[in-house]
């Protein structure tokens, strides 16, 4: 390979530049000539560079190209030189580009009975073009750990200067350097703004409320079959009785005979009340003999009843890694076939600061969620524990609050009302332990001198669980006024769960309270007449 490089521009550009080969007694099969022009810009365009090879047995042979402007540029001619040659070959002359900047090869093939036959490869620098789907995503965003560095050095450089030299052996000298650190928080991406803020509440949710009419028409439809079996049992009544506070339902059950008691003791039974389905344990039967009158009843519990005593042992926990509070509820429910839903903003546990002992998956379940100012919303069909807020919205909020159901005076059949009179409180102090927090929370806009009892719990490890706990503990505060509402339960008027903010017109008034409790029942007279009912208590601020 021989290489020509051309750094200065001649008085005279259009100087050729000869190059002969003379017979060293060799076969040269292929000689390959690299030229790199280096011109200036005062060179012309049609300046020649001339190569002429000479063999023992030929007529030189002469390639003239044109040098290019462009310092960028490279070009490999290669050129196969045969080794008899009888007759001169023709001059091949290569266009050269002046602006492509992209870097490709020309090969010169050489024959005995063709004059030139060229043949270019070039390899153009691009991306081919791709089909790609695109996928956009929309709704609110989902929590998220945000990471933020507590101190964020800018990226340079550790200059080391040495001022006088060391007396005594040659030591070490170490460079420790640290990465800064982070301060984690649960909330929502995308901006400076914290998540959760005390702030109004803002609810796209449309309401459930019933229709206003003249008169309605009630067709009340009861139904008990055993789950395992879907074995028919006659009742002639049923209460059943939800509650803030507890994880399952309570109440009894009462059947229309002996038979139908033993088919149901210890057994799930599935009740079907107007089209709503509840699923229940039937436990602790009880018998009532008087002259002609022979009565048999048993005490019922909701289906989540099956993770308490004395269907499940009791149990010890220790959470022996970092977990976050989903984590240890789903834990306590793993191996049940129950599913959690939690509602409530998760944060972190560090390892060690949460433990119970001598308790079932349920109570377990309970104590976590009461920790943090939660209470569990059960479905029995699904086998689905949700864990959501005591109080939905701040009983000092409502006015703005969108209501789950709203109910009118036409179908209150019933409308009593009772005052509690208690401390109003805006701040309190809630902290964990070893590896808790302390934080003061206050509501919004108050002076925070009335002070509520300290909470101290060992699930208080994070900022967001104090303040869960902190405006739970504020809520329950303050003078209170229970509505106990009894009304029906109809296709447009389901089941008024406790937990719901409950909307109710009466008397020229609507007010919007949290339902506190909720009891249905349904008796079957002995003509065959049903009754069905529900009854709320809602509490609200007075």
């Amino acid at each position: 390979m021989i290489k020509i490089i051309l750094n200065n521009s001649s008085s005279n550009p259009t100087s050729p530049l000869f190059i002969r080969f003379g017979d060293d007694g060799l076969d040269k099969e292929e000689v390959g000539i690299e030229m790199l022009c280096a011109f200036g810009s005062s060179i012309k365009i049609n300046s020649l560079c001339t190569l002429v090879h000479s063999h023992v047995h030929s007529l030189p042979n002469i390639i003239q190209m044109p040098c290019s402007l462009s310092e960028n540029y490279q070009n490999i001619v290669v050129l196969e030189w045969p080794t008899i040659m009888s007759y001169v070959m023709s001059a091949a002359s290569p266009s050269w580009s002046v602006n492509q900047l992209n870097v490709f090869e020309r090969t010169s093939y050489w024959g005995t009975h063709l004059l030139a036959v060229f043949e270019t490869s070039q390899h153009w620098q691009q991306t081919a073009e791709t089909s790609q789907s695109l996928m956009v995503y929309y709704g609110p965003t989902d929590r998220q750990y945000i990471c933020v560095k507590t101190s964020a050095p800018h990226k340079g450089k550790l200059i080391v200067r040495f001022k006088s030299k060391v007396v005594g052996p040659v030591g070490v000298i170490n460079f420790n350097l640290f990465a800064p650190e982070e301060f984690c928080f649960w909330g929502l991406p995308g901006g400076p703004i914290r998540s959760d803020d005390d702030i109004p509440p803002i609810d796209k949710k449309i309401p459930i409320e019933p229709q206003l009419q003249r008169y309605y028409i009630m067709q009340p439809v009861t139904s008990c079959n055993r789950v395992t079996d879907d074995l028919k049992i006659l009742i002639s009544s049923i209460n059943i009785t939800w509650l803030r506070g507890q994880f399952a339902a309570t109440g009894n059950i009462k059947f229309s005979s002996r038979i139908d008691m033993e088919r149901a003791i210890g057994q799930q039974l599935k009740l079907v009340i107007n089209g709503y389905e509840f699923i229940v344990i039937c436990e602790q039967p009880s018998t009532s003999n008087r002259f002609a009158n022979n009565s048999y009843s048993a005490s019922i519990r909701s289906r989540f009843a099956e993770l308490a005593a004395p269907y499940q042992r009791e149990r010890n926990y220790v959470n022996t890694v970092d977990k976050t509070l989903a984590g240890i509820m789903t834990d306590i429910l793993e191996n049940t076939g129950w599913t959690l839903d939690n509602k409530m903003i998760d944060y972190p546990i560090p390892e060690g600061a949460f433990s119970y002992r001598g308790l079932t998956p349920a109570a377990a379940l309970l104590k976590v969620a009461s920790s943090i100012g939660a209470i569990l919303d059960i479905n029995d069909t699904t086998k689905t524990v949700s864990v959501v807020p005591e109080w939905p919205v701040n009983p000092w909020s409502t006015e703005q609050a969108t209501p789950d159901v709203i109910l009118n005076d036409a179908l209150i059949l019933e409308h009593n009302t009772q005052d509690t009179i208690q401390p109003a409180h805006n701040v309190v102090f809630v902290r964990g332990e070893q590896q808790g927090v302390a934080c003061k929370i206050k509501r919004q806009g108050t002076p925070a001198t009335d002070y509520a009892r300290d909470i101290v719990d060992n699930l208080i490890t994070d900022v967001q669980a104090a303040r869960q706990r902190g405006t739970c503990e504020l809520a329950r505060s303050g003078n209170k006024r229970t509505a106990t509402i009894r009304t029906k339960l109809k296709a447009d008027l389901p089941p008024i769960r406790p937990g719901m903010l409950l909307g109710v017109r009466f008397e020229d008034e609507l007010y919007k309270a949290t339902v506190d409790s909720l009891a249905i029942s349904a008796s079957i007279s002995n003509q065959g007449a049903i009754m069905v009912n529900q009854t709320i208590q809602a509490v609200r601020n007075v």
